[in-house]
Protein backbone atom coordinates (compact mmCIF):
# COMPACT_ATOMS: atom_id res chain seq x y z
CA UNK A 1 0.00 0.00 0.00
CA UNK A 2 1.17 3.60 -0.65
CA UNK A 3 0.53 6.92 1.76
CA UNK A 4 -0.82 9.75 0.73
CA UNK A 5 1.86 12.89 1.41
CA UNK A 6 -1.12 15.38 0.95
CA UNK A 7 -4.64 13.95 1.50
CA UNK A 8 -6.36 17.30 0.97
CA UNK A 9 -4.25 18.62 -2.42
CA UNK A 10 -1.70 17.13 -4.35
CA UNK A 11 1.58 16.01 -4.27
CA UNK A 12 3.56 17.24 -7.32
CA UNK A 13 4.74 15.12 -9.88
CA UNK A 14 7.52 15.70 -12.56
CA UNK A 15 5.61 16.30 -15.53
CA UNK A 16 7.74 14.32 -17.64
CA UNK A 17 7.86 13.50 -21.48
CA UNK A 18 8.87 10.13 -22.67
CA UNK A 19 11.46 7.55 -22.82
CA UNK A 20 12.25 4.50 -21.45
CA UNK A 21 11.77 0.32 -20.64
CA UNK A 22 12.94 -1.68 -17.91
CA UNK A 23 14.01 -5.02 -19.73
CA UNK A 24 15.01 -3.82 -23.37
CA UNK A 25 14.12 -7.42 -24.87
CA UNK A 26 10.69 -7.38 -22.46
CA UNK A 27 7.67 -7.09 -24.45
CA UNK A 28 5.38 -4.54 -22.64
CA UNK A 29 2.11 -5.48 -21.55
CA UNK A 30 -0.27 -1.65 -21.87
CA UNK A 31 -2.11 -2.55 -18.84
CA UNK A 32 -5.48 -1.94 -19.87
CA UNK A 33 -4.57 1.32 -21.59
CA UNK A 34 -5.67 0.67 -24.88
CA UNK A 35 -9.14 -0.08 -23.33
CA UNK A 36 -11.95 2.28 -24.44
CA UNK A 37 -13.35 1.82 -20.97
CA UNK A 38 -9.74 3.51 -19.61
CA UNK A 39 -11.42 5.97 -17.76
CA UNK A 40 -10.02 8.67 -15.09
CA UNK A 41 -11.97 9.35 -11.50
CA UNK A 42 -12.95 12.77 -10.55
CA UNK A 43 -10.12 15.24 -9.09
CA UNK A 44 -9.91 18.42 -7.00
CA UNK A 45 -9.55 22.15 -7.00
CA UNK A 46 -6.06 22.43 -7.26
CA UNK A 47 -3.62 23.96 -4.32
CA UNK A 48 -0.25 25.31 -5.55
CA UNK A 49 2.47 23.34 -6.67
CA UNK A 50 4.76 22.79 -3.97
CA UNK A 51 7.36 19.88 -2.48
CA UNK A 52 6.11 16.57 -1.02
CA UNK A 53 5.34 17.24 2.46
CA UNK A 54 6.65 13.56 3.11
CA UNK A 55 9.79 12.43 2.04
CA UNK A 56 10.91 8.72 1.76
CA UNK A 57 13.61 9.21 4.30
CA UNK A 58 11.01 9.46 6.94
CA UNK A 59 10.48 5.67 7.13
CA UNK A 60 7.58 5.67 4.39
CA UNK A 61 8.11 5.45 0.45
CA UNK A 62 8.18 8.63 -1.51
CA UNK A 63 4.94 9.21 -2.62
CA UNK A 64 4.22 11.46 -5.58
CA UNK A 65 1.20 9.60 -6.98
CA UNK A 66 -1.41 12.41 -7.68
CA UNK A 67 -4.74 12.53 -5.79
CA UNK A 68 -7.78 13.24 -7.64
CA UNK A 69 -10.24 14.17 -4.90
CA UNK A 70 -13.67 12.97 -6.48
CA UNK A 71 -15.80 15.47 -4.15
CA UNK A 72 -14.53 18.54 -5.64
CA UNK A 73 -15.67 17.83 -8.91
CA UNK A 74 -17.85 15.71 -11.30
CA UNK A 75 -16.31 13.00 -13.38
CA UNK A 76 -14.69 13.64 -16.69
CA UNK A 77 -14.22 10.63 -18.62
CA UNK A 78 -10.34 10.87 -20.17
CA UNK A 79 -9.24 8.02 -22.62
CA UNK A 80 -5.46 7.77 -21.99
CA UNK A 81 -5.03 6.40 -25.29
CA UNK A 82 -7.22 7.97 -27.67
CA UNK A 83 -6.06 11.50 -26.11
CA UNK A 84 -3.08 11.57 -24.75
CA UNK A 85 -0.65 9.07 -25.68
CA UNK A 86 -1.51 7.52 -29.28
CA UNK A 87 -0.21 4.77 -30.74
CA UNK A 88 -2.31 2.75 -32.08
CA UNK A 89 -1.79 1.19 -35.70
CA UNK A 90 -4.29 2.67 -37.51
CA UNK A 91 -2.95 6.21 -36.44
CA UNK A 92 0.45 5.74 -36.67
CA UNK A 93 0.11 3.72 -40.30
CA UNK A 94 -2.59 5.52 -41.61
CA UNK A 95 -1.90 5.19 -45.52
CA UNK A 96 -2.48 8.23 -46.30
CA UNK A 97 -1.11 10.57 -43.86
CA UNK A 98 1.62 8.89 -42.89
CA UNK A 99 3.41 8.50 -46.39
CA UNK A 100 3.99 10.81 -49.17
CA UNK A 101 3.92 7.85 -51.65
CA UNK A 102 0.19 6.38 -51.25
CA UNK A 103 -0.66 2.74 -52.57
CA UNK A 104 -4.01 4.13 -53.13
CA UNK A 105 -6.40 6.90 -53.37
CA UNK A 106 -6.32 10.09 -50.32
CA UNK A 107 -8.92 12.80 -49.24
CA UNK A 108 -7.35 16.12 -50.35
CA UNK A 109 -4.87 17.32 -47.81
CA UNK A 110 -4.37 14.58 -46.40
CA UNK A 111 -1.07 12.61 -48.15
CA UNK A 112 1.88 12.90 -45.50
CA UNK A 113 0.96 14.74 -42.63
CA UNK A 114 1.62 13.14 -40.25
CA UNK A 115 5.33 12.42 -41.59
CA UNK A 116 8.90 13.38 -40.48
CA UNK A 117 8.91 15.35 -44.04
CA UNK A 118 6.17 17.06 -44.12
CA UNK A 119 6.75 18.07 -40.63
CA UNK A 120 10.13 18.95 -41.27
CA UNK A 121 8.54 21.20 -44.47
CA UNK A 122 6.31 23.03 -42.53
CA UNK A 123 9.48 23.69 -40.06
CA UNK A 124 11.83 24.79 -42.45
CA UNK A 125 10.71 28.07 -43.67
CA UNK A 126 12.05 29.83 -47.04
CA UNK A 127 15.40 27.03 -46.74
CA UNK A 128 14.36 24.12 -49.53
CA UNK A 129 13.46 21.06 -47.26
CA UNK A 130 16.46 19.04 -48.25
CA UNK A 131 18.92 21.29 -47.28
CA UNK A 132 17.44 22.38 -44.09
CA UNK A 133 16.90 18.70 -42.92
CA UNK A 134 20.86 18.36 -44.30
CA UNK A 135 22.18 21.30 -42.36
CA UNK A 136 20.45 19.20 -39.43
CA UNK A 137 21.89 16.02 -40.52
CA UNK A 138 25.63 17.70 -40.66
CA UNK A 139 25.56 18.44 -36.86
CA UNK A 140 25.29 14.59 -35.92
CA UNK A 141 28.36 13.92 -38.67
CA UNK A 142 30.96 16.46 -37.85
CA UNK A 143 31.96 18.14 -34.31
CA UNK A 144 30.16 20.89 -33.05
CA UNK A 145 30.64 23.55 -30.41
CA UNK A 146 27.43 24.34 -27.83
CA UNK A 147 27.66 27.12 -25.19
CA UNK A 148 31.33 26.53 -25.32
CA UNK A 149 31.79 22.62 -24.90
CA UNK A 150 32.67 20.35 -27.60
CA UNK A 151 29.92 18.33 -28.71
CA UNK A 152 31.60 15.47 -30.75
CA UNK A 153 30.19 13.46 -33.48
CA UNK A 154 28.10 10.61 -33.73
CA UNK A 155 30.04 8.43 -36.20
CA UNK A 156 27.75 6.05 -37.35
CA UNK A 157 25.23 8.65 -38.65
CA UNK A 158 27.08 8.42 -42.05
CA UNK A 159 26.55 4.28 -42.57
CA UNK A 160 23.21 3.96 -40.74
CA UNK A 161 21.38 7.11 -41.65
CA UNK A 162 22.69 9.78 -44.77
CA UNK A 163 24.01 6.85 -46.93
CA UNK A 164 21.50 4.72 -47.10
CA UNK A 165 19.03 7.78 -48.07
CA UNK A 166 21.62 8.83 -50.07
CA UNK A 167 21.26 5.78 -52.47
CA UNK A 168 17.38 5.73 -51.80
CA UNK A 169 17.68 9.51 -53.50
CA UNK A 170 19.55 7.88 -56.18
CA UNK A 171 23.06 9.28 -55.02
CA UNK A 172 26.38 7.46 -53.97
CA UNK A 173 27.17 6.47 -50.78
CA UNK A 174 29.87 8.73 -49.20
CA UNK A 175 28.43 11.94 -51.48
CA UNK A 176 28.68 15.22 -49.40
CA UNK A 177 25.76 16.36 -47.55
CA UNK A 178 26.43 20.05 -47.92
CA UNK A 179 28.54 22.71 -50.32
CA UNK A 180 30.14 21.16 -54.10
CA UNK A 181 28.12 17.82 -55.32
CA UNK A 182 26.04 17.68 -52.60
CA UNK A 183 23.24 15.26 -52.71
CA UNK A 184 19.65 16.41 -52.88
CA UNK A 185 17.80 14.16 -50.06
CA UNK A 186 14.44 12.72 -51.81
CA UNK A 187 12.17 13.74 -48.80
CA UNK A 188 9.82 10.28 -50.04
CA UNK A 189 12.41 8.19 -48.89
CA UNK A 190 13.32 9.79 -45.45
CA UNK A 191 14.25 6.91 -43.39
CA UNK A 192 12.04 8.08 -39.95
CA UNK A 193 8.96 5.96 -39.00
CA UNK A 194 6.04 7.24 -36.72
CA UNK A 195 5.60 5.88 -33.44
CA UNK A 196 3.08 8.08 -31.36
CA UNK A 197 1.23 11.36 -30.64
CA UNK A 198 1.71 12.42 -27.57
CA UNK A 199 -0.93 15.62 -25.88
CA UNK A 200 0.94 17.04 -23.46
CA UNK A 201 -1.81 19.94 -22.14
CA UNK A 202 -1.08 18.94 -18.64
CA UNK A 203 2.33 21.01 -18.88
CA UNK A 204 0.42 23.76 -18.98
CA UNK A 205 1.50 26.52 -16.37
CA UNK A 206 0.20 29.96 -16.51
CA UNK A 207 2.30 31.13 -14.08
CA UNK A 208 5.63 29.98 -15.86
CA UNK A 209 4.22 30.97 -19.30
CA UNK A 210 4.57 27.22 -20.68
CA UNK A 211 1.59 26.72 -22.94
CA UNK A 212 1.57 23.04 -23.24
CA UNK A 213 2.64 20.71 -25.55
CA UNK A 214 1.87 18.50 -29.05
CA UNK A 215 4.65 16.02 -29.96
CA UNK A 216 5.29 13.83 -32.72
CA UNK A 217 7.93 10.82 -31.66
CA UNK A 218 9.54 9.18 -34.81
CA UNK A 219 12.17 6.08 -35.00
CA UNK A 220 14.93 5.77 -37.36
CA UNK A 221 14.70 2.72 -39.72
CA UNK A 222 17.37 1.02 -41.26
CA UNK A 223 16.98 1.50 -45.23
CA UNK A 224 20.25 -0.90 -45.44
CA UNK A 225 17.32 -3.76 -45.02
CA UNK A 226 15.08 -4.45 -47.31
CA UNK A 227 11.92 -4.08 -44.46
CA UNK A 228 13.18 -1.40 -42.94
CA UNK A 229 13.88 -2.62 -39.33
CA UNK A 230 14.22 -0.41 -36.21
CA UNK A 231 17.59 1.85 -35.32
CA UNK A 232 17.67 2.68 -31.61
CA UNK A 233 17.08 6.30 -32.10
CA UNK A 234 14.24 8.54 -31.73
CA UNK A 235 13.31 11.73 -32.63
CA UNK A 236 11.11 13.94 -30.68
CA UNK A 237 9.19 17.06 -32.86
CA UNK A 238 7.69 19.12 -29.22
CA UNK A 239 5.16 21.83 -30.55
CA UNK A 240 4.09 24.03 -28.50
CA UNK A 241 0.58 25.01 -28.43
CA UNK A 242 -0.19 27.48 -29.75
CA UNK A 243 -1.44 30.87 -28.56
CA UNK A 244 -4.63 31.53 -30.83
CA UNK A 245 -6.48 29.31 -28.32
CA UNK A 246 -6.45 29.00 -24.70
CA UNK A 247 -5.37 25.57 -23.09
CA UNK A 248 -9.17 25.23 -22.36
CA UNK A 249 -9.85 24.92 -25.92
CA UNK A 250 -7.39 22.65 -27.00
CA UNK A 251 -7.97 20.28 -24.06
CA UNK A 252 -11.59 20.34 -25.43
CA UNK A 253 -10.20 19.74 -29.01
CA UNK A 254 -8.40 16.69 -27.94
CA UNK A 255 -10.85 15.73 -25.48
CA UNK A 256 -13.13 15.42 -28.40
CA UNK A 257 -10.98 12.32 -29.77
CA UNK A 258 -13.38 9.91 -27.27
CA UNK A 259 -16.22 10.38 -29.13
CA UNK A 260 -14.98 8.35 -31.75
CA UNK A 261 -13.32 4.51 -31.89
CA UNK A 262 -9.84 5.04 -31.88
CA UNK A 263 -8.17 4.98 -35.18
CA UNK A 264 -11.49 5.16 -37.29
CA UNK A 265 -11.91 8.06 -40.30
CA UNK A 266 -13.67 10.45 -37.98
CA UNK A 267 -11.12 10.16 -35.51
CA UNK A 268 -8.40 10.63 -37.73
CA UNK A 269 -10.14 13.31 -39.52
CA UNK A 270 -10.42 15.20 -36.41
CA UNK A 271 -6.73 14.50 -35.35
CA UNK A 272 -5.49 15.88 -38.14
CA UNK A 273 -7.84 19.11 -38.12
CA UNK A 274 -5.83 19.95 -34.55
CA UNK A 275 -2.10 18.40 -35.82
CA UNK A 276 -2.92 20.93 -38.73
CA UNK A 277 -3.46 23.69 -36.62
CA UNK A 278 -0.55 23.10 -34.55
CA UNK A 279 1.83 22.28 -37.43
CA UNK A 280 1.13 24.84 -40.19
CA UNK A 281 3.38 27.34 -40.97
CA UNK A 282 1.64 30.60 -38.93
CA UNK A 283 0.56 28.90 -36.17
CA UNK A 284 2.51 31.24 -33.54
CA UNK A 285 2.47 34.36 -35.61
CA UNK A 286 6.14 36.38 -35.10
CA UNK A 287 7.86 33.07 -34.54
CA UNK A 288 10.69 32.55 -36.53
CA UNK A 289 10.39 30.22 -40.10
CA UNK A 290 7.18 31.57 -40.99
CA UNK A 291 5.56 31.35 -37.50
CA UNK A 292 6.09 28.01 -36.63
CA UNK A 293 5.15 26.52 -33.66
CA UNK A 294 8.57 24.16 -32.89
CA UNK A 295 9.50 24.38 -29.18
CA UNK A 296 12.32 21.95 -29.67
CA UNK A 297 13.35 18.39 -31.36
CA UNK A 298 14.80 16.15 -28.75
CA UNK A 299 16.41 12.92 -29.68
CA UNK A 300 17.89 9.80 -28.33
CA UNK A 301 20.26 7.57 -29.70
CA UNK A 302 21.86 4.58 -29.03
CA UNK A 303 22.66 2.93 -32.56
CA UNK A 304 24.55 6.27 -34.03
CA UNK A 305 27.65 5.21 -32.94
CA UNK A 306 29.52 1.98 -33.20
CA UNK A 307 29.26 -0.71 -30.48
CA UNK A 308 28.81 1.66 -27.51
CA UNK A 309 26.49 0.96 -25.15
CA UNK A 310 26.33 4.70 -23.97
CA UNK A 311 23.03 6.56 -25.14
CA UNK A 312 23.22 10.26 -26.37
CA UNK A 313 20.40 12.78 -26.12
CA UNK A 314 20.36 16.01 -27.75
CA UNK A 315 17.84 18.80 -28.14
CA UNK A 316 17.84 21.17 -31.50
CA UNK A 317 16.01 24.61 -31.74
CA UNK A 318 15.04 26.95 -34.32
CA UNK A 319 18.39 29.57 -34.33
CA UNK A 320 19.34 32.39 -36.43
CA UNK A 321 22.26 31.57 -38.94
CA UNK A 322 22.00 35.09 -40.70
CA UNK A 323 19.57 34.42 -43.62
CA UNK A 324 16.92 36.39 -41.85
CA UNK A 325 13.72 35.71 -39.72
CA UNK A 326 12.00 33.19 -42.12
CA UNK A 327 15.45 30.78 -42.64
CA UNK A 328 16.81 29.67 -39.60
CA UNK A 329 18.37 26.33 -39.10
CA UNK A 330 17.80 23.26 -36.57
CA UNK A 331 20.50 23.82 -34.68
CA UNK A 332 21.98 22.42 -31.20
CA UNK A 333 20.92 23.87 -28.53
CA UNK A 334 21.83 22.99 -24.64
CA UNK A 335 20.18 20.49 -22.75
CA UNK A 336 17.32 21.63 -20.53
CA UNK A 337 17.44 21.21 -16.81
CA UNK A 338 20.83 18.16 -17.66
CA UNK A 339 24.53 19.33 -16.93
CA UNK A 340 27.11 18.24 -18.72
CA UNK A 341 28.42 14.79 -17.86
CA UNK A 342 32.13 15.98 -16.38
CA UNK A 343 29.91 17.71 -13.61
CA UNK A 344 28.45 14.54 -11.94
CA UNK A 345 29.96 13.68 -8.69
CA UNK A 346 31.89 16.82 -8.54
CA UNK A 347 32.73 20.28 -6.17
CA UNK A 348 30.78 22.51 -8.30
CA UNK A 349 27.16 20.09 -8.00
CA UNK A 350 27.98 19.80 -4.63
CA UNK A 351 27.89 23.48 -3.96
CA UNK A 352 25.07 23.63 -6.74
CA UNK A 353 23.02 21.06 -4.91
CA UNK A 354 23.57 21.78 -1.36
CA UNK A 355 22.61 25.81 -2.12
CA UNK A 356 19.77 24.82 -4.14
CA UNK A 357 18.08 21.67 -1.88
CA UNK A 358 14.94 23.90 -1.05
CA UNK A 359 13.93 24.69 -4.92
CA UNK A 360 14.97 20.96 -6.12
CA UNK A 361 12.83 19.63 -3.38
CA UNK A 362 9.77 22.50 -4.33
CA UNK A 363 10.36 20.97 -8.30
CA UNK A 364 11.53 24.77 -8.80
CA UNK A 365 15.14 24.86 -9.63
CA UNK A 366 17.26 26.01 -12.75
CA UNK A 367 20.82 25.42 -13.84
CA UNK A 368 23.80 28.00 -14.15
CA UNK A 369 24.05 28.23 -17.94
CA UNK A 370 27.73 27.15 -17.36
CA UNK A 371 26.36 23.69 -16.39
CA UNK A 372 25.21 23.17 -19.93
CA UNK A 373 26.09 21.78 -23.42
CA UNK A 374 24.88 19.86 -26.22
CA UNK A 375 24.59 16.58 -25.39
CA UNK A 376 24.26 13.97 -22.37
CA UNK A 377 25.05 10.97 -21.74
CA UNK A 378 22.87 8.01 -20.30
CA UNK A 379 22.67 6.04 -18.43
CA UNK A 380 23.48 8.27 -15.81
CA UNK A 381 22.95 8.29 -11.72
CA UNK A 382 23.37 11.98 -10.73
CA UNK A 383 24.78 12.47 -7.44
CA UNK A 384 26.94 14.49 -5.15
CA UNK A 385 31.02 13.29 -3.93
CA UNK A 386 29.59 12.78 -0.70
CA UNK A 387 31.18 15.82 0.97
CA UNK A 388 27.31 17.99 1.43
CA UNK A 389 25.39 15.86 2.80
CA UNK A 390 22.01 16.17 0.45
CA UNK A 391 18.91 14.01 1.60
CA UNK A 392 18.11 11.31 -1.16
CA UNK A 393 14.75 12.97 -2.19
CA UNK A 394 17.38 15.80 -3.43
CA UNK A 395 19.42 13.41 -5.71
CA UNK A 396 16.76 11.96 -6.76
CA UNK A 397 14.75 14.74 -7.96
CA UNK A 398 17.37 16.38 -8.84
CA UNK A 399 18.14 13.18 -11.53
CA UNK A 400 14.69 12.91 -12.73
CA UNK A 401 14.26 16.39 -13.70
CA UNK A 402 17.56 15.42 -16.39
CA UNK A 403 17.42 13.62 -19.66
CA UNK A 404 19.86 10.96 -18.70
CA UNK A 405 18.21 10.49 -15.17
CA UNK A 406 14.31 10.42 -16.92
CA UNK A 407 15.64 8.16 -19.55
CA UNK A 408 17.22 5.40 -17.30
CA UNK A 409 17.99 5.12 -13.43
CA UNK A 410 15.67 7.63 -11.89
CA UNK A 411 12.51 5.77 -13.88
CA UNK A 412 13.87 1.93 -13.83
CA UNK A 413 13.93 2.02 -17.56
CA UNK A 414 16.38 1.07 -20.32
CA UNK A 415 16.06 4.71 -22.16
CA UNK A 416 13.16 5.03 -24.38
CA UNK A 417 9.75 5.45 -22.84
CA UNK A 418 8.25 4.82 -26.32
CA UNK A 419 9.98 1.73 -28.02
CA UNK A 420 10.91 2.13 -31.55
CA UNK A 421 9.17 -0.82 -33.52
CA UNK A 422 9.22 -2.36 -37.19
CA UNK A 423 6.14 -2.01 -39.46
CA UNK A 424 2.96 -3.12 -38.70
CA UNK A 425 3.38 -3.42 -34.71
CA UNK A 426 2.34 -0.75 -32.11
CA UNK A 427 5.49 0.50 -30.37
CA UNK A 428 5.21 -0.57 -26.61
CA UNK A 429 5.46 1.83 -23.56
CA UNK A 430 7.72 1.77 -20.66
CA UNK A 431 6.72 0.76 -17.03
CA UNK A 432 6.32 4.59 -16.33
CA UNK A 433 4.28 5.35 -18.91
CA UNK A 434 2.68 1.54 -19.51
CA UNK A 435 1.16 1.55 -15.71
CA UNK A 436 -2.52 1.63 -15.77
CA UNK A 437 -4.47 5.00 -15.27
CA UNK A 438 -7.96 3.30 -13.61
CA UNK A 439 -9.14 4.25 -10.72
CA UNK A 440 -8.87 1.98 -7.40
CA UNK A 441 -12.58 1.22 -7.60
CA UNK A 442 -15.14 3.25 -9.06
CA UNK A 443 -15.20 7.41 -7.39
CA UNK A 444 -11.48 7.10 -6.35
CA UNK A 445 -9.28 9.38 -6.53
CA UNK A 446 -6.52 7.01 -6.46
CA UNK A 447 -5.11 4.66 -8.95
CA UNK A 448 -5.62 1.17 -9.03
CA UNK A 449 -1.92 0.47 -10.00
CA UNK A 450 1.32 1.99 -9.17
CA UNK A 451 5.28 2.02 -10.10
CA UNK A 452 7.24 1.81 -7.43
CA UNK A 453 11.04 1.93 -8.13
CA UNK A 454 13.66 1.38 -5.55
CA UNK A 455 16.37 4.31 -5.73
CA UNK A 456 18.79 3.76 -8.10
CA UNK A 457 21.36 4.65 -5.03
CA UNK A 458 21.06 1.17 -3.15
CA UNK A 459 22.71 2.81 0.03
CA UNK A 460 19.48 4.49 1.05
CA UNK A 461 16.82 1.05 0.31
CA UNK A 462 14.29 4.03 -0.84
CA UNK A 463 11.58 3.87 -2.54
CA UNK A 464 9.79 5.86 -4.80
CA UNK A 465 6.27 5.55 -5.91
CA UNK A 466 4.40 6.64 -9.39
CA UNK A 467 1.39 6.35 -12.06
CA UNK A 468 2.55 8.85 -14.73
CA UNK A 469 -1.04 8.24 -16.71
CA UNK A 470 -3.05 8.98 -13.89
CA UNK A 471 -0.94 12.17 -13.20
CA UNK A 472 -1.56 13.85 -16.77
CA UNK A 473 -5.13 12.76 -16.54
CA UNK A 474 -5.92 14.46 -13.40
CA UNK A 475 -4.36 17.60 -15.00
CA UNK A 476 -6.30 16.95 -18.05
CA UNK A 477 -9.85 17.13 -16.30
CA UNK A 478 -8.29 20.21 -13.86
CA UNK A 479 -8.20 22.05 -17.40
CA UNK A 480 -11.14 20.85 -18.61
CA UNK A 481 -13.29 21.95 -15.15
CA UNK A 482 -11.75 24.88 -15.45
CA UNK A 483 -9.08 24.88 -12.78
CA UNK A 484 -6.20 27.15 -13.42
CA UNK A 485 -3.38 26.16 -10.83
CA UNK A 486 -1.70 22.63 -11.78
CA UNK A 487 -1.88 19.99 -9.32
CA UNK A 488 1.56 19.29 -10.06
CA UNK A 489 4.40 21.58 -11.55
CA UNK A 490 5.90 21.37 -14.60
CA UNK A 491 9.31 20.18 -14.32
CA UNK A 492 12.45 19.12 -16.03
CA UNK A 493 13.68 18.10 -19.17
CA UNK A 494 10.62 16.04 -19.97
Amino acid sequence: MFKHALTSGFVPLLALTLGCVADPDATLERDGIDDDDALDEPEAEPTPPSGPDTLASDDEPFDVVTFCDPALMPPVPVNFASEMLITDLLVVEDPCRTTLTPAGACAPGTVGVWTFAELMNRMSGTVPTPLFVAEWLDTFETNQVVNGVPMPARPATRARIIDPWMVASGCAAGDPLLGAGACTLDMTQAPFRLLAMVNRVDMHDASTSEPGEFRFIFGAVDKNVATEPPLEATFIFEYKLPSALPITAWTNRLHDLRLWPRGSGPYRNHLQRITDDITMPGAEPGNPNGGSSIGQVRTNDVDLDFGSPIWKLREYTLQDVGRGPNAFALDPHTTHLTPIDALNTSVPLDGYLSAQEPAILNLSHSLPTTFLGGEVSAPMLWNETGAVGILPETRHLFGFATCSGCHTDETNTNFTHVKVRPAGVASTLSPFLGVSPLPAFPGSGNPAVIQNVPDPDSSTGLMFQYNEPWRRICEVRRILAGGTVPYTRPNGAH
